[in-house]
């Protein structure tokens, strides 16, 4: 049985046996990415948890894409949608976008929501899609409905007979 010299500062080989190979210090450069689109999946599995990704933290994934793995911005935001898709994950960007997507079909002829109307836009969205474990955030989906009206002058039932913009 042959002796092995395990001291860090030794890095001759003794008496034929392994040589240590020095540790690396943390200021060593990070390695650059070899592949960015690996990169970004393996950051969106990292970050996001609890099955939903917010639009702040859907903003910031596509911002990493593109300043840090050098993705064009259109690529990074198509990855990271599709990526949150292939987690099963809500995508509160998306879950927006076809909530004021139901909102126009609802109110574009004559510009009022009325309370079935919004009810059923909302429990469309809030609900999970079959396979995902959860849909839009209540409040987001309220919030998300008041400033639609806003912007397109939408009015909504707010007594018996009356209507007005929230």
């Amino acid at each position: 049985m042959m002796p092995i010299n395990l001291s860090k500062t030794s890095r001759e080989n003794s008496g034929g046996g392994a040589s240590v190979q020095p540790v690396p210090s943390p200021q060593t450069p990070p390695q650059p990415v070899t592949d960015p689109i690996r990169a970004l999946r393996d950051r969106i599995a990292a970050r996001v948890f609890d099955s939903y990704c917010d639009s702040a933290l859907r903003s910031e994934l596509i911002r990493q894409g593109t300043a840090d793995l050098g993705l064009d911005p259109a690529k990074a935001a198509l990855l990271t949608d599709m990526t949150l898709e292939g987690l099963l994950c809500a995508n509160e960007q998306k879950l927006c976008d076809e909530l004021t997507g139901v909102l126009r079909q609802f109110t574009d002829r004559d510009k009022k929501l009325d309370p079935k109307e919004r009810s059923d836009a909302i429990q469309m969205l809030c609900k999970p899609k079959p396979g995902y474990a959860k849909g839009l955030a209540l409040h987001v989906a309220d919030a998300l409905v008041v400033d639609f009206c806003r912007a397109h002058g939408v009015r909504v039932k707010v007594g018996l007979l009356r209507w007005a913009i929230p």
